[in-house]
């Protein structure tokens, strides 16, 4: 059974003092989510993003780059069907079923998942 949230009713702590929290404006849109893909068993992903690069050749044979450095948090819905009922690293947080698929840095609190321009957004929460 995935660990459940104690005392504290937005927040999980993970770990060595990791927490997550879900806004409820987050909650809403995870909750409409997970309706509209109809998993069976919805849940919550939580990884970081590093750049991604591209290289190309010009016409004089000189390497291009094009390098993209995203927001380093992402969120995202998904089906856990396949975790078992004891996976130790998944949670349960404001009733979504959470997996940090991440290794947090010395500093970091925590995260928090909210909402910006109508996509789930995710900021870390630093000492």
């Amino acid at each position: 059974m995935p660990r459940q949230a104690g005392s504290c009713l937005s927040c999980q702590t993970l770990g060595a003092m990791f927490s997550v929290v879900i806004t409820p404006e987050a909650k809403a849109v995870i909750a409409e989510q997970f309706a509209r893909e109809g998993f069976v068993k919805p849940g919550l992903m939580i990884h970081r993003r590093g750049p991604r690069g591209e290289v190309t050749r010009s016409s004089t044979g000189q390497a291009e780059w094009n390098v993209e450095r995203p927001h380093p948090w992402r969120a995202q819905v998904g089906d856990f069907q396949t975790f078992g009922e004891n996976a130790e690293d998944v949670s349960v947080v404001e009733g979504i079923l959470v997996w940090l698929a991440l290794v947090p840095k010395p500093g970091e609190l925590g995260v928090e998942v909210s909402v910006r321009n109508g996509e789930l957004f995710v900021e870390a929460r630093i000492a």
